[in-house]
């Protein structure tokens, strides 16, 4: 009997052991595989980042109305747009739409009408001084007609153009250009946030610049090249100052926001509109950018040399690049 109560005891202190290793084993494997998971989960993100370079990609250029008596044609819900194109498959704002098929057609064959390439013939020349080539590259949805495509939702049929892609929508042409590597449009501003200075035009000196920023035209007074102030910039996103001198108040400054060469956003943010009738009545504006990068807008409303009131509005930056009062 004292033997079996010793067997008995070696043979729990064996199990105990066993279950203790076991125990040890499953949760060396669960950490192992954890640590695998997010490795893999890792190499799997960024290899998604590499796929998105690696595509064509297009981004919203403007719009432009064949028929400006019949059509009106807005950008403001598609100028965050853009288009990928991987071999035949499309992606919109990085999601997978549709297939596409590719073809090589000369342009008066690829519209239904005479009339209709004329028309094009005249905005292309006016709008972009393009001509057309004697073939243009074409695209077409595989699920043309498909109510459950998504790219039909936006287009058809698309055509290629240089650095341009166009297609037709609701009497609208909408033109999105090439996306480039990331060339260095503007001088760099050493310095950072917080930001609080008043600019005056009267001992400034702007920088010019000197490649294709998509929205710049709308900035350039009188069609010169832009000019520019460099301030700080906000992660990948680059904050200028731009004079609108071209009016009757010479003292204005528009804050714009770049990114993926492209202007996304606009604020008036510093200058000083005069009352035409009577010069001490003015409104005068200035602007800071804190630590925090909020931006703060502050306009005061003089009447004789004295504040009569004050409004003061706060901005932040999304990581799209557009400005959001908050």
């Amino acid at each position: 009997m004292k033997y079996l109560k010793i067997i008995i005891m070696i043979l729990h202190t064996k199990i105990m052991r066993l279950i203790y290793l076991f125990t040890l084993l499953m949760l060396f494997s669960c950490k192992k595989s954890n640590a695998s998971d997010i490795v893999e989960k890792e190499v799997i993100k960024t290899q998604k980042k590499q796929i998105i370079k690696e595509r064509d990609n297009w981004l919203f250029y403007r719009t432009i109305s064949l028929s400006p008596n019949s059509y009106s044609c807005t950008d403001e819900k598609i100028r965050l747009f853009q288009i990928d194109v991987s071999n035949d498959s499309i992606y919109i704002n990085n999601k997978y739409t549709d297939d596409v098929y590719t073809n090589k057609i000369s342009p008066q064959g690829y519209f239904e009408h005479k009339y209709l390439y004329e028309s094009y013939v005249k905005i292309f020349k006016k709008e972009f001084n393009l001509d057309f080539p004697k073939e243009i590259l074409t695209i077409r949805n595989k699920k043309v007609y498909d109510k459950n495509s998504e790219l039909d939702k936006y287009f058809q049929d698309a055509f290629f153009i240089n650095e341009y892609m166009f297609y037709e929508k609701d009497g609208c042409i909408v033109c999105l250009k090439k996306k480039t590597k990331n060339n260095i449009c503007f001088e760099k501003n050493s310095q950072s946030f917080p930001y609080d200075k008043k600019h005056p035009i009267e001992n400034i000196k702007y920088k010019i610049l000197e490649c294709d920023i998509i929205g710049a035209k709308e900035f350039s007074c009188s069609g010169e090249a832009l000019r520019y102030i460099s301030l700080p910039s906000y992660n990948d996103i680059t904050l200028i100052l731009v004079p609108q001198d071209c009016g009757d108040n010479p003292y204005r400054f528009f804050l714009l926001t770049v990114k993926d060469n492209k202007i996304i956003s606009n604020l008036y943010v510093e200058g000083e509109l005069v009352d035409p009738e009577n010069a001490e009545n003015a409104e005068v504006t200035n602007f800071s950018i804190d630590k925090d990068y909020i931006i703060k807008v502050k306009t005061l409303e003089k009447v004789k040399g004295e504040t009569k009131s004050e409004i003061v509005n706060n901005y932040e930056i999304n990581e799209l690049g557009k400005l959001i009062k908050v």
